[in-house]
């Protein structure tokens, strides 16, 4: 046999197996299944199907992150995995806060939504790795049209509105459901 023609059976036991992995992987992503790995909101299995207008206060969202600063230094340092949305990044999961004509109130204490403590939203000033974090500005925000909320009382240290503001209802790309999550 020739070099180049010549693949190893280990090897193509290898691609097959890693074909097979992201047969799965495409089909999970059909069927609108998805895997959280991050602590924003429960690890593990969720669905993911249509958003359905408008979008609702409470409903948990995937979204696109906007290719804007705070999310291309989010990717740099490691809070944004590698995914398929614009960008290169992989959707967020996260709760709607507060949509169009909201009031949002951000201070060092956290974010209210009109006049409503959002629980676990003081921003941190330091990353896990000691980096420091930049809040969003404070002040009162009037929710434009167009625009959400995206706030995590789940884990404090969720990277979310409190640090990149408002983002845009037209990145939603699915509202999320919990299957199999641990808590």
């Amino acid at each position: 046999m020739t070099g180049a023609a010549f693949i190893p059976p280990v090897h193509r036991r290898g691609l097959v197996a890693g074909g097979l992995v992201m047969a799965a992987l495409i089909s999970a992503d059909l069927a609108g299944l998805r895997i959280n790995g991050t602590a924003s909101m429960p690890r593990g299995l969720w669905h993911v199907g249509a958003p359905v207008a408008p979008l609702r206060r409470g409903e948990i969202v995937t979204l696109c992150p906007p290719e804007t600063l705070p999310f291309r230094e989010a990717a740099a340092r490691g809070y944004l995995p590698a995914g398929f949305c614009p960008g290169g990044l992989q959707p967020l999961v996260k709760p709607i806060a507060a949509i169009a004509g909201d009031l949002v109130t951000v201070s060092a204490a956290g974010v209210t939504v009109n006049g409503a403590p959002v629980p676990g939203t003081a921003p941190v000033a330091t990353d896990g790795a000691g980096r420091p974090l930049s809040p969003f500005s404070a002040g009162a925000y009037r929710v434009a049209p167009g625009e959400v909320w995206l706030l995590s009382g789940h884990d404090p240290r969720s990277f979310d509105s409190r640090y990149f503001g408002p983002v845009p209802a037209r990145n939603v790309q699915g509202v999320a459901r919990p299957l199999w999550v641990l808590r």
